[in-house]
């Protein structure tokens, strides 16, 4: 019965070593089949929001993933397959404030998840978006002092365009006469409304917030590569 015993423990063991053996030679072949080719710094990527964002709902640290929307080639061949998960997070965030304080969030690329399952990581930045920033930021871009212009655009619309109709208008009636007297008129009476519009509209933005910075989900964005990445193929 030992001898039994003892013959089945040293097959099982054989059987054991020869399975890790056979397996440690497709590894092998596996890994030698591996190789990586490396896409150049500036690489410009399509890539499409998995996860929507915003400076007004989101923290710091919130993480997103964006997915690849054309295939990456390098000398023909893909190295960025269509539809590889890139993944990051949150960097930096402002929330709307008063003021007319506009929303801004910085975001940070970790890696991008290779045909082969590695991580690899992803250095990138935002570009051809007209909410970035010289920095890499994404802004709406609004504060008190755009909020002041556009008020300004808008008080010189309530003048001029009033004027320009009753010119217009006195133009076409009597030889043109009426429009000297049509013209300056109208600029005199909606010029105290521009006015009040501009001091009331002015006194209003100290108290807004301003818009945020949003990002929908599907939307998609174009990042530029600032160092090269070596992803590992086949």
């Amino acid at each position: 019965m030992k001898k039994i015993f003892s013959l089945l423990i040293i097959t099982i063991c054989m059987i054991t070593f020869n399975f890790q053996a056979s397996l440690a030679v497709v590894n092998k072949q596996i890994n030698a089949n591996v190789k990586t080719k490396r896409v150049p710094e500036g690489t410009v990527i399509k890539l499409k929001l998995l996860d929507p964002l915003n400076s007004l709902n989101m923290e710091l640290g919130d993480q997103f993933d964006l997915m690849v929307v054309d295939n990456v080639k390098v000398n023909n061949i893909v190295v960025i397959p269509q539809g590889s998960v890139i993944r990051g997070s949150i960097e930096e965030l402002e929330k709307p404030a008063r003021l007319y304080k506009g929303g801004m969030i910085r975001l940070y690329f970790d890696h991008i998840v290779s045909s082969t399952g590695k991580q690899v990581p992803f250095y990138a930045g935002i570009c051809n978006n007209p909410n970035v920033t010289y920095d890499g930021a994404l802004s709406s871009k609004t504060n008190y002092q755009t909020a002041l212009y556009n008020t300004a655009q808008t008080t010189k619309n309530i003048v001029v365009k009033p004027t320009t109709w009753a010119w217009e208008k006195g133009d076409e009636m009597l030889n043109g006469s009426p429009k000297y007297v049509l013209a300056p008129l109208t600029a005199i009476v909606s010029a105290p409304v521009a006015g009040i519009y501009f001091v009331g509209d002015a006194i209003a933005d100290v108290f807004k917030k301003g818009k945020d910075i949003n990002l929908n989900q599907g939307e998609t964005i174009q990042v530029q590569l600032l160092k090269p990445i070596d992803m590992p193929v086949y």
